[in-house]
Protein backbone atom coordinates (compact mmCIF):
# COMPACT_ATOMS: atom_id res chain seq x y z
CA UNK A 1 0.00 0.00 0.00
CA UNK A 2 3.04 2.18 0.52
CA UNK A 3 3.92 2.33 -2.89
CA UNK A 4 0.67 3.03 -4.14
CA UNK A 5 0.20 5.53 -1.74
CA UNK A 6 3.84 7.50 -2.89
CA UNK A 7 2.63 6.88 -6.36
CA UNK A 8 -0.35 9.06 -5.93
CA UNK A 9 1.38 11.30 -4.09
CA UNK A 10 4.25 11.60 -6.80
CA UNK A 11 1.49 11.70 -9.67
CA UNK A 12 3.54 8.05 -10.94
CA UNK A 13 1.59 6.52 -13.71
CA UNK A 14 0.42 2.89 -13.77
CA UNK A 15 2.44 2.33 -16.84
CA UNK A 16 5.60 3.65 -14.78
CA UNK A 17 4.35 1.06 -11.99
CA UNK A 18 4.18 -1.46 -14.13
CA UNK A 19 7.61 -1.32 -15.54
CA UNK A 20 9.15 -0.55 -12.23
CA UNK A 21 11.44 -3.52 -9.91
CA UNK A 22 10.83 -3.46 -6.83
CA UNK A 23 13.55 -4.59 -4.10
CA UNK A 24 12.48 -7.69 -1.92
CA UNK A 25 12.85 -7.69 1.47
CA UNK A 26 12.42 -3.50 2.08
CA UNK A 27 14.27 -1.81 4.29
CA UNK A 28 11.15 -1.73 6.98
CA UNK A 29 10.96 -5.33 6.79
CA UNK A 30 14.87 -5.71 7.39
CA UNK A 31 14.61 -3.29 10.15
CA UNK A 32 12.09 -6.16 11.82
CA UNK A 33 14.08 -8.98 11.29
CA UNK A 34 17.03 -6.94 12.84
CA UNK A 35 15.31 -5.73 15.69
CA UNK A 36 13.55 -8.85 16.19
CA UNK A 37 17.10 -10.49 17.15
CA UNK A 38 18.33 -8.28 19.51
CA UNK A 39 18.04 -9.68 23.13
CA UNK A 40 16.28 -6.81 25.69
Amino acid sequence: MAVIQMAMMGGITYKTLKNTIFAHPTLAESLNNLFGLVDR
